[in-house]
């Protein structure tokens, strides 16, 4: 059974996906994410930088549907709930670490500009951008995951990060904080 903060976290990763905010995750979401990165890194239609960031963020769609697996292209909020109940939060071990690696390698493949193998506050306010989150937290926010204070996150905090955000219980966790803002129960 998920707790009230869990579904409270859910539901904000649920709105951040579906960047048309239509109530349904599907694959124009995830390429409206693309399209909205290469406006911010002014990069126009036509550049082979473009045509590969597109092609990135339909892998993630790709990725996405299969873990949902609803077979019509789209995620409700009954599928995402569903699905995150069972598997993300609740369900094999090995499947929650294949989860996480997947979403921390998407994170870095397409927000570690200078691919030095961290995320910076300008790369994660990329991130907030990209996603249309609000970004007047960006900085509490990224101390928060920022766990040795190096002014950098890295892998492995990133991946603390979205453990805790799919699995703690904790109102307090840093991980909350993922998505630019602390999550916490009404």
């Amino acid at each position: 059974m998920l707790t009230e903060l869990q579904i409270n976290k859910l539901e904000r990763f649920f709105y951040v996906l579906d960047y048309d905010r239509n109530g349904i995750i599907e694959k124009d979401d995830f390429l409206g994410i693309a399209e909205n990165l290469c406006i911010l890194w002014r990069i126009k239609e036509g550049d082979p930088k473009y045509d590969e960031i597109k092609s990135k963020f339909e892998a993630g769609w790709n990725h996405f549907d299969l873990f949902v697996n609803n077979n019509d292209g789209k995620a409700n909020w009954d599928h995402w709930i569903h699905f995150a109940e069972e598997v993300i939060i609740n369900g094999d071990e090995d499947f929650f670490k294949h989860y996480v690696d997947e979403f921390v390698g998407e994170i870095f493949d397409n927000f570690d500009t200078d691919n030095d193998g961290y995320i910076n506050l300008d790369e994660y306010i990329d991130l907030l951008v990209g996603y249309r989150i609000e970004v007047r937290f960006a900085a509490k926010s990224f101390r928060k995951l920022d766990r040795n204070k190096d002014d950098l996150i890295s892998r492995g905090e990133l991946i603390s990060a979205v453990k805790e955000f799919f699995r703690s219980n904790d109102p307090d966790a840093p991980g909350n904080w993922l998505f630019g803002m602390g999550i916490l129960p009404d």
